[in-house]
């Protein structure tokens, strides 16, 4: 397994243990907390689950595991994947922070800032690897397999 692949692994599972930790503070807070909108807490919860946790693992494993670019595939860059890496991380973090920050009506002016902030990354994360990952989704071998009438 490449490096990059196991930082993409590896952050993901921090993202998951995070999110875990978090829904476990929601429940805190719903149970005993104070009577105030969740909403934010719940949108890092889902970001960090979602986003930080299942998006950034697909996009790890499906840079070790498609086939390798073609030669003559300028489209695919493993620099591109490097700079997806990071979007996605701190596309996601900094979504975290500003959600948390906003519960707590922490500077809302910067909070909300970091909130779009982290969405235009996250966003900005996802159009880059569907960028690069795309040319190598290619038909290495299936066309024989399916001109044998094998089924998936």
């Amino acid at each position: 397994m490449y490096t990059l692949v196991r930082r993409f692994v590896k952050t993901a599972l921090v993202f998951f243990v995070a999110g875990l930790a978090l829904g476990g503070w929601i429940l805190v807070e719903m149970a005993w907390g104070p009577s105030r909108a969740l909403a934010p807490l719940i949108s890092a919860h889902t970001h960090l689950l979602l986003f930080g946790f299942v998006i950034i693992l697909i996009m790890g494993v499906a840079y070790w595991m498609f086939p390798r670019p073609a030669k003559e595939d300028l489209r695919y860059s493993p620099h591109m994947a490097e700079i997806n890496y990071w979007l996605a991380t701190v596309g996601t973090a900094t979504r975290t922070i500003g959600d948390i920050m906003n519960y707590f009506s922490i500077l809302n002016g910067i909070s909300m800032t970091l909130v779009f902030l982290g969405s235009f990354l996250q966003i900005a994360a996802g159009l880059l690897f569907a960028w690069n990952i795309w040319s190598r989704v290619r038909p290495i071998g299936s066309q024989h397999r399916e001109a044998r009438g094998d089924k998936f």
